[in-house]
């Protein structure tokens, strides 16, 4: 097989990741299809990679593992730890291994419009902009002085709420009382439309977080900024909750971002109290495979906030969320990886990140990873000096700043180590799933052409073919059937054919089942066993005499 390489060396265009992933199906057919599960707003295939060993059949019919990245749209390292996941699984692959057991599903970029304005232009955007119908006094993101890329633009105004750190005159920081001047405007670059002259201006127009557009607990805005319209309004939020919610063979799903270094388990809203604790012990021990594997500290949604924001942070509830989505909706337990950030990889842990207490010490964060950046002659690459321009509309303004693609996620030395370590992550999570079999068959003949059959069907694997506790609650967990389909000639005694098992608990769910059958002479199969357990696998077993 020729494997295409994955250079961890810049984050990737559209054009890169659909010559990836093309090359990578036609690689290796027998273990990986490409597909599309919609397109994007702006027409750009959302792809998907089902990666599975064909020849013991469709992955539908295996238990499946879902990974997504770049839901945001700056958070790029997202398709990178994607792509090495699939690449990876297919180097790995062996006989009698993982992928002749189960499927991946992954779609390594489902917002390519997002992702593909952010890294072509260094511009900022969460999930999406509307800019289809533009608003009087609202500045809209674009470079303006043709280098490029979009940075931000600083403009001296004796009533602005920004200086020049006094450490490190190339950043910006908030003022304060003691801050000494000149003071600035400071805005991202860009035009501003149908401009009156006054300083009250809005930024960018209606943006949109898809991370808080799924359908649980889903609340409008203003109630929830970034919510969209409704529940899956956005059209690549409502590709893949089709195809999730037609896939029920799903036991796990895992998202990639690129916040502060964390494992993010649910719940997005409530307490830790309002899950099962079974459900909430099998969670966390997971999350803590999760972070033996990466070194992320374990932290629930609910919980991920800067704690300089006080009392008020801890009333943070993120609606609409994924995490309570999969949990709530879908019985799974759910993960989401922040992969990092510059910060990061400037050596600045997660709970210093999340333990500042100001705002100035949050700036002296900042302050350290760009002295560490010059250590590593990386300046130039996250970081543009300020230059002055002539603007249009507001006159001598300087452009420059931080890029926000690199600051935004971790860098690309670190990304390769990081990603391998999330792939190992993946592997032990899979090894979890449902696993459903039968066993112990038995064929007693009592006389007269007369037969009475027994099968076991057991789940070896350690999750039950409903999950969670919440997933037994749940539609979209099937229980697990029977189905008899019966050859020519041969006749069903018993009053119950198939036969409906509810779910099996994990390592020793079972059930003993039996039938009688009348069959000729001359006949070779009693019956054929098909079997839909879904998570744990749809299967067919003959059993003969």
């Amino acid at each position: 097989m020729n494997i295409p390489e994955l250079p961890f060396e810049h984050f990737y265009r559209f054009a890169e990741v659909e010559a990836f992933v093309k090359e990578l199906a036609a690689a290796a057919p027998e273990l990986v299809k490409l597909s599309e599960i919609g397109k994007s707003r702006e027409g750009r295939p959302l792809y998907m990679l089902t990666i599975t060993d064909f020849s013991t059949g469709a992955a539908e019919d295996t238990p499946a593992y879902l990974i997504h990245g770049n839901i945001h749209s700056l958070e790029l390292a997202g398709t990178h730890a994607s792509l090495y996941t699939a690449r990876q699984l297919v180097l790995d692959h062996k006989k009698g291994g993982l992928l002749e057991q189960m499927a991946f599903y992954i779609i390594p970029r489902i917002n390519p419009d997002g992702a593909e304005f952010c890294v072509t232009t260094n511009g900022s955007c969460r999930s999406r902009m509307d800019v289809s119908e533009k608003v009087a006094n609202t500045l809209y993101q674009a470079d303006m002085n043709g280098d490029g890329m979009i940075l931000n633009m600083r403009i001296e105004n004796p009533n602005g709420g920004w200086a020049k750190n006094p450490k490190d005159p190339r950043l910006m920081v908030g003022r304060t009382a003691d801050t000494p001047g000149p003071y600035y405007d400071l805005m991202p670059e860009g035009s501003i439309y149908k401009w009156d002259g006054s300083r009250n201006l809005k930024f960018h127009g209606r943006t949109f977080d898809w991370n808080r557009n799924w359908s649980y607990n889903w609340k409008p805005e203003p109630e929830q900024w970034g919510a969209g319209d409704f529940p899956f309004s956005e059209t690549e939020m409502h590709a893949i909750g089709e195809f999730i919610h037609s896939h029920h063979n799903l036991f796990a799903i895992l998202g990639y971002h690129t916040g502060t270094n964390a494992v993010l388990r649910p719940p997005s809203s409530g307490s830790d109290d309002d899950i099962d604790k079974w459900d909430l012990r099998a969670m966390h021990r997971i999350a803590e495979i999760a972070s033996e594997c990466t070194g992320f500290p374990i932290i629930p949604v609910y919980n991920y906030y800067f704690k300089r924001l006080g009392e008020r942070a801890k009333e943070t509830r993120y609606h609409g969320h994924f995490h309570d989505f999969g949990y709530r909706n879908l019985g799974l337990y759910v993960y989401e990886f922040e992969l990092g950030t510059m910060l990061n990889s400037a050596g600045i842990k997660t709970e210093q990140v999340f333990g500042t207490a100001t705002a100035q010490d949050l700036d002296e964060l900042y302050r350290q990873a760009l002295v560490w950046a010059d250590a590593q002659g990386l300046h130039d690459k996250v970081f543009c000096d300020w230059k002055e321009y002539q603007h249009p509309q507001l006159g001598k303004v300087e452009i420059g700043g931080w890029f926000s693609q690199h600051l935004g996620n971790p860098i690309m030395s670190d990304l390769r180590k990081i990603a391998a370590n999330t792939y190992d992550f993946t592997l032990k999570h899979a090894d979890f799933r449902p696993q459903v079999a039968v066993e112990d068959v038995a064929v007693e003949a009592i006389g007269g052409g007369n037969y009475r059959v027994r099968a076991r069907v057991i789940n070896h694997g350690q999750f039950p073919t409903n999950i969670s506790n919440r997933g037994a609650q749940l539609n979209y967990h099937r229980p697990v059937r029977v189905e008899v389909e019966l050859p020519d000639g041969v006749k069903l005694l018993s009053t119950e054919g198939h036969k409906d098992l509810g779910h099996l608990a994990g390592l020793t769910g079972n059930r003993l089942l039996e039938w009688f059958v009348n069959a000729p002479d001359n006949a070779k199969e009693l019956m054929r066993l098909h079997v839909f357990s879904w998570t744990g696998g749809n299967f067919t077993t003959t059993i003969s005499l």
